[in-house]
């Protein structure tokens, strides 16, 4: 890798593009924390989805949160409109690739003008990750890797702490003090996976055989889900589509651990460091883009339903104190 020159001034504004829901955002964290520690005196921008602008913004690493307006609804002019220092494409997509390309103007074109630094991988862009191995990389050692080869040194420890500071109060109907885990209900976004009704009323049961309350969360209703499970226990909260994202970090530092198949809440609450059980399927890869944190267990099959509620609780009882 050769590495390129590092002489951005601090003041500069920088543009930092990551779209994807939350757990895109989640893999992004120590990324963002090293373009916030590099640029530690310029004005960044971060480009992100709309449900994730609340969030984002309490996050100590961006000045400005712009939410995605889509490639014609004015993308391009905010590239092209504005004076970026450097712009980092942690997307690396076919789309921000053409983004990167449109967005140039006529004297860029014509090398009249220089274009804007971009890192990512765009054809002819100032900083390419041109590394022959990326696609076979985690995505966030990926990401870490495009800002080495952007001449980006600092990787800092994927971090959540500044959440704490966002919370004023906290009213969601849950007790912090008593055991509970939560089960994230929502379905994988690659492949619209997701555990049975039926599977997750029995772990609901079991959990609350043990003495636990089980508390489900989920960035949609996921009403079935959610139906089966109150029915069948009428103790269980249901908080779908009811809790933040800064409040379930919260849910996560109280909880007992945390359930749930390969989505987004499951990379926010694996983050934040609660023992998590993630469940798999063919369709996705956790070499790739698996969930990360000090105590994730992932556990795979040929099809979720062929995961048993006691498999899950005898993992879930796996270290725990007798």
């Amino acid at each position: 890798m050769e590495e390129q020159p590092s002489d951005f001034d601090d003041r500069d504004t920088v543009l930092i593009i990551r779209t994807g829901g939350i757990g895109a955002f989640v893999q992004a964290l120590s990324a963002f924390a090293s373009i916030r520690m590099h640029h530690s005196g310029a004005r960044i921008t971060l480009l992100t989805d709309g449900a994730l602008s609340e969030f984002a913004a309490a996050a100590p690493y961006f000045d400005i949160v712009e939410t995605d307006a889509g490639f014609a609804g004015g993308l391009r002019a905010l590239v092209r409109d504005q004076s970026w220092g450097v712009v980092y494409d942690l997307d690396t997509s076919s789309r921000t690739d053409r983004l990167y390309q449109s967005s140039k103007t006529w004297r860029q074109k014509f090398g009249l003008d220089t274009p804007v630094r971009w890192s990512g991988t765009a054809k002819g862009c100032a900083l390419p990750h041109d590394n022959v191995d990326r696609l076979s990389m985690h995505v966030s050692d990926r990401m870490m890797d495009q800002l080495a080869y952007a001449g980006l040194e600092d990787n800092p420890p994927v971090s959540l702490a500044w959440v704490s500071r966002s919370v004023g109060t906290f009213s969601l109907p849950v007790s912090l003090s008593e055991p509970f885990v939560l089960i994230a209900v929502d379905a994988c976004k690659i492949n619209d996976a997701q555990w049975t009704p039926a599977r997750c009323m029995e772990l609901a049961e079991l959990i609350t055989a043990r003495g636990n309350r089980a508390v489900l969360v989920s960035e949609n209703a996921a009403d079935p889900i959610r139906e089966a499970v109150l029915d069948s226990v009428p103790d269980a909260i249901d908080l779908c589509g009811k809790a933040s994202h800064v409040e379930v970090v919260f849910l996560a530092w109280a909880a007992v651990a945390a359930v749930g198949n390969d989505n987004g809440l499951m990379h926010l609450i694996s983050a934040s460091g609660c023992k998590s059980i993630v469940l798999y399927d063919p369709g996705s890869d956790a070499a790739l883009a698996g969930h990360r944190g000090p105590d994730v267990t992932i556990l795979r099959r040929h099809d979720l339903a062929a995961i048993t509620a006691p498999e899950v609780m005898q993992r879930l009882d796996a270290g725990s104190a007798a």
